[in-house]
């Protein structure tokens, strides 16, 4: 029997309450043990004075990086901290402080923001982009003498899955678009530039199992996606629909099929659905309509299997709700969250359990504090799987 909401609300409060509620409910076609209760927590509730945003978790769950736009001494800035997640776990902010790229005269004034990370394999050279005070956007890798710098802005990092490489996206000096360059993760590497075209290469991301990074060509007419073959080098689109915008693409687990966003069925070109698809052998399915995404984030991501998609949807009226599909398009998706505004999911499997973290409103904080907070939900990677997608809705 699925516990109701009520029998939750005098511990955790009527939002928390009715998330773990429907998250059971989400799971009640497959049995529920003791060992597979969600863990629900959050994890930012009343630490910053601004919104959070983009978290991500290393790859063994153990640790939670998350964004933070906030005031400090009346002039906002954009910040990155990263929390164990053990009890008492260590909490720290991620910047380039005595970083072994560092030249005369640099130093930690020397940036102003650090606007993204990214996880590597062993959770130490992990890379940040920080906004230096004269020469705009740079990557580094922590504790690595790995820099990346040039004319135009850098960003939008990517490690492989083995940790071997980086690629980011570099701007051309002269605006004409940006491309793609690689480069190996070890001290003093040099990079290497993939992409030579006039169109801007962006959002990249690698094949879980293959060296290849699938990304979006953004050109006059519209964005495509694109994949560049480490091990051909060669370069060669997956997908073309027009004048549509085809955008931020990633692969399934098992590197078969790939997700990305279009607005090719919106009249004004302003609704992102998620679609999938798989190369060469089929065409585009539309799993989510609506999808939330912003600056940082595709506003969805894959469940560690690869059958189902969690999203943010755009949608004002529901709560700006998160929902979870089966990526064969075969079932509508269902309410995953009662929580309030949410944005940018992430999820990783830890074992035989999953990890998914994403933002909404901590509607609990008084309302000159009601930020978008970290949300951390842990549960049974089976029950999960064999639960989500299927069965009535809650």
């Amino acid at each position: 029997m699925v516990p109701d909401r009520n029998s939750f609300k005098a511990l955790w409060g009527p939002t928390t309450a009715a998330l773990v509620a429907l998250l059971l409910m989400t799971f009640a076609s497959a049995p529920l043990n003791a060992e597979d209760a969600v863990n629900l927590r959050k994890v930012t509730a009343g630490l910053h004075d601004g919104h959070s945003f983009s978290p991500s978790l290393r790859g063994d769950g153990g640790w939670l990086a998350y964004g933070v736009r906030e005031s400090v001494k009346g002039t906002f800035q954009t910040k990155f901290y990263a929390r164990s997640l053990d009890e008492g776990g260590v909490f720290r902010s991620v910047w380039p402080k005595q970083h072994p790229s560092l030249k005369d005269g640099e130093g930690t004034a020397s940036f102003t923001d650090i606007l993204a990370f990214d996880w590597s394999k062993d959770g130490e050279n992990n890379a940040m982009v920080a906004l230096h005070k004269r020469k705009g956007q740079e990557v580094f890798l922590e504790k690595m003498e790995v820099r990346i710098g040039g004319e135009g802005d850098q960003g939008a990092p990517s490690i492989s899955p083995d940790g071997s490489q980086l690629v980011v996206v570099s701007e051309v000096g002269d605006g004409a678009g940006s491309d793609l360059w690689v480069i190996n993760t070890v001290d003093g590497a040099e990079p290497l530039q993939l992409t030579f075209t006039r169109e801007s290469e962006l959002a990249p991301a690698w094949h879980p199992s293959q060296q290849k990074i699938i990304h979006e060509q953004r050109n006059p007419l519209g964005s495509d996606i694109w994949e560049f073959n480490l091990d051909t080098f060669t370069h060669s689109s997956l997908l073309r629909l027009g004048t549509s915008d085809e955008i931020l693409p990633s692969y399934s687990p098992d590197g078969v099929h790939v997700a990305f966003l279009s607005n090719k069925d919106s009249k004004d070109g302003l609704r992102w659905d998620l679609f999938v698809f798989e190369p060469g052998k089929s065409l585009p399915k539309s799993v989510i309509k609506g999808v939330r995404r912003s600056d940082r984030s595709p506003g969805y991501c894959w469940d560690p299997l690869g059958r189902y998609l969690i999203a943010a949807v755009e949608d004002e009226l529901a709560g700006y709700p998160l929902v979870i599909a089966p990526t064969d398009g075969s079932e509508p998706p269902r309410l995953f969250s009662a929580t309030k505004d949410n944005m940018d999911p992430s999820i990783v499997s830890v074992g035989d359990k999953v990890r998914l973290t994403w933002v909404a409103l901590d509607e609990r904080a008084p309302p000159s504090r009601n930020y978008r907070i970290v949300w951390l939900a842990e549960f049974g990677l089976a029950n999960y799987g064999l639960a989500a997608g299927l069965g009535s809705s809650p």
